[in-house]
């Protein structure tokens, strides 16, 4: 079964996204009502965030000649996910940071969506077998849960399962 990605474009202008689908939605539509869409939040409420600790760390660094994005997705024991995106590019003037909270429904869906990658499975390096490809992507992973010793996983030009619903999941697109 394709598990749903969650998408986000701006926390200016929340955009929901149908987890059936997929697909970007600005209002739902009358006929699609029932269905549930995730939706960062700017802020959730001070007494939340001072109330409890994160219990797990997942970051994402995607890169490329010129371009470094990270994207940080923090777990916390009352049920909140912070997402944080830092688009950083060297050899361009972009610079942009966008940082959200997904409610306490969506961030499990977050949390549920991250377990299907089933990450403590993978190797720790992914190696590009049938081409060697020349300034092509690089990518890093740290997985840093409370307790646990931190896994970090990477690859060049080459990717985990479902790379590109994973990338989505982290607001990298």
């Amino acid at each position: 079964m394709n598990q749903p990605d969650i998408i986000d474009d701006s926390l200016d202008k929340p955009n929901r996204v149908d987890l059936q689908d997929n697909t970007i939605q600005g209002e739902l539509e009358s006929n699609n009502q029932h269905r549930m869409t995730p939706t960062l939040e700017p802020t959730i409420p001070i007494d939340e965030i001072l109330s409890t600790n994160p219990i797990m760390k997942v970051t994402l660094w995607i890169g490329s000649f010129g371009i470094y994005n990270e994207s940080i997705l923090t777990f916390y024991s009352n049920g909140f996910v912070k997402r944080e995106l830092l688009i950083l590019q060297t050899f361009g003037e972009e610079q942009r940071i966008e940082s959200g909270w997904y409610n306490q429904d969506d961030s499990a869906r977050v949390l549920k969506k991250f377990n299907s990658f089933k990450t403590h499975l993978w190797p720790e390096l992914f190696v590009e077998t049938e081409t060697i490809t020349h300034d092509g992507t690089q990518w890093k992973m740290e997985v840093t849960v409370t307790g646990e010793e931190t896994r970090i996983y990477s690859g060049s030009n080459a990717y985990p399962p479902k790379w590109r619903s994973l990338k989505k999941l982290f607001g990298h697109y």
